[in-house]
């Protein structure tokens, strides 16, 4: 058996931002955008007291990422891409402005590099939205001042949670679309969404979760 980093034998609690992303493998959902998913990951963490955390769901991919509709990815690190002020011609982030901190934030090095052998999945940067960027100028901007590849509108948040109160987390998500104009997007919900849940049960068979083989 490969050697698996400390603590990944230890079945994480899985949350997702939406229901449909986690079906019956999410232990919790947190809610959809920034807010929700940093007050009810907070919660959860101060309740439960996981030993890890799981996030999972959908992502974009900005055009120029390379990733097709459909791969799986692991987000190595997610920043708050869109918290600041929009000038003209351009942008001034928040972190600039002396206003506060915007990443990026870290997942657990370890449980990402480990499950991304497993899965044959890129490790990546991700960019964290409140309005995805449905045109190809706001796709394009996004990408540039981030240099991130995919776009969610929750993980930076969750990773803040996760540092602050000290909890792992490992970010795994399936593209269901590219960012951009949406009539050229390729969106494929349902596809990515079962992928992802095959990967989760991957993960689960490899690290040995208790009743991992048995969750549809």
């Amino acid at each position: 058996m490969p050697a698996y980093p400390d603590g990944v034998h230890v079945r994480p609690t899985i949350v997702c931002a939406a229901a449909i992303e986690g079906g019956t493998l999410a232990d919790a959902v947190i809610g959809v955008g920034k807010a929700a998913a940093a007050m009810h990951t907070t919660r959860l963490l101060l309740t439960r007291r996981p030993p890890w955390l799981l996030l999972i769901g959908v992502c974009g991919a900005y055009p120029e990422s390379g990733l097709a509709v459909g791969g799986l990815c692991l987000v190595a690190e997610d920043l708050l891409a869109d918290e600041g002020v929009a000038v003209p011609g351009g942008f001034i982030g928040l972190a600039q402005l002396g206003l506060g901190e915007v990443g990026p934030f870290v997942a657990d090095p370890a449980r990402t590099r480990s499950a991304a052998a497993l899965l044959a999945a890129p490790v990546l940067r991700g960019a964290t939205v409140s309005t995805c960027s449905g045109d190809d100028a706001h796709s394009r901007a996004l990408a540039a001042r981030s240099g991130a590849q995919v776009e969610t509108m929750e993980g930076a948040a969750v990773l803040q949670v996760c540092r602050a109160l000290e909890v792992p987390v490992v970010q795994l998500r399936c593209v269901s679309n590219r960012t951009g104009d949406r009539d050229r997007a390729g969106w494929d919900l349902r596809g990515a969404i079962d992928r992802l849940h095959a990967a989760v049960h991957t993960l689960g068979r490899a690290y040995g979760w208790e009743g991992m083989a048995c969750m549809s």
